[in-house]
């Protein structure tokens, strides 16, 4: 079965930004933080959560991670 996108690309792209934007936040809220307590784990799991939905919102598997790749190899 062929998957078909349901968001337009404009939605998407605004949808991307705006989760941008929240992980930036979400990154500086955890460095003020102590490991290992309630609120660190919870942040990692938003991150994780926002991570996937973006994937599927994307047509990519849910579990997908884009392959590393050195900082001067994309050009």
């Amino acid at each position: 079965m062929v998957r078909r996108r349901r968001i337009s690309e404009y939605h998407l792209a605004r949808i991307e930004r705006q989760a941008c934007l929240l992980k930036h936040e979400l990154r500086d809220a955890q460095l003020a933080l102590k490991p290992f307590v309630e609120h660190w784990e919870v942040i990692i799991q938003l991150h994780r959560d926002i991570n996937r939905a973006l994937n599927v919102l994307n047509g990519r598997p849910a579990d997908y991670e884009e392959p590393h790749a050195a900082p001067m190899s994309r050009g």
